[in-house]
C-alpha cells in the first residue's frame, strides 16, 4: 500500500504544463492584448523536452485558450497558419501586430455639434415665430450623412443627435 503523500508521475507532469501554460499566459499580458496557440504551443513544446506523446496539439490549444481567457486575453488560434516549422526554432522577439477595430475617418460628433448650432444661433428680436422652424431628426440624420458620409445606423445617429440636442437645448421636430 503506497502512502498518500506520493504523487504519480502524471500528476507532477500535468501541475507542470499547466503552471508552464499560466506562466506563458502572464508573461504574454505584459505586452499583447491576445495569445497565438500556435507560437503558445511552440514555446511550450520548447520548454517541455523531451514532449509528453499523450498531449495532443488540440488538448494543448484548448488548455491555453482557457487560461488566456480566464486572464481576460483575446485567443488567436492559428495553429496551421503558418508554414511547418521543420525544427526551427521560434522567433520570440518577433512583435505581432495588435488588431484594432478600424476607426471612422469623420468627425461626426463635431458635425453634429455644427449642425445644431445653427439651430442656437441668436436671433433678432424681430424674428417672428413662425419664421423659427425646428428641424427634423430626418432633416439632421440627411445633412449629416450628405456632409460626413457617415455609415453608422440610423438608431445610433438618432441617439448622438438626441444627447448633443439636449445638451445643446435644441428642440427637433418629430415629424419628417
Amino acid at each position: 500500500m503506497e502512502p498518500k503523500d506520493v504523487q504519480e508521475p502524471r500528476d507532477i507532469a500535468a501541475r507542470r504544463l499547466s503552471m508552464i501554460i499560466e506562466q506563458y499566459v502572464e508573461a504574454r499580458k505584459r505586452s499583447y492584448d491576445f495569445v497565438s496557440t500556435d507560437l503558445a504551443a511552440r514555446v511550450i513544446r520548447k520548454i517541455l523536452k523531451p514532449a509528453d506523446p499523450a498531449l495532443s496539439d488540440r488538448k494543448l490549444d484548448d488548455m491555453v485558450a482557457a487560461v488566456a481567457i480566464k486572464n481576460g486575453l483575446a485567443v488567436v488560434f492559428d495553429r496551421g497558419v503558418r508554414a511547418p516549422t521543420d525544427g526551427t526554432v521560434a522567433d520570440l522577439s518577433r512583435k505581432e501586430p495588435t488588431m484594432r477595430a478600424p476607426r471612422e475617418t469623420p468627425d461626426v460628433a463635431g458635425a453634429v455639434d455644427a449642425i445644431l448650432a445653427t439651430q442656437t444661433a441668436p436671433l433678432s428680436q424681430n424674428t417672428p415665430l413662425s419664421q423659427i422652424t425646428p428641424l427634423s431628426m430626418s432633416a439632421v440624420i440627411s445633412l449629416l450623412r450628405e456632409r460626413t458620409g457617415t455609415k453608422r445606423s440610423d438608431a445610433d445617429l438618432e441617439g448622438l443627435i438626441a444627447k448633443k440636442a439636449a445638451v445643446l437645448d435644441v428642440h427637433l421636430s418629430r415629424n419628417g
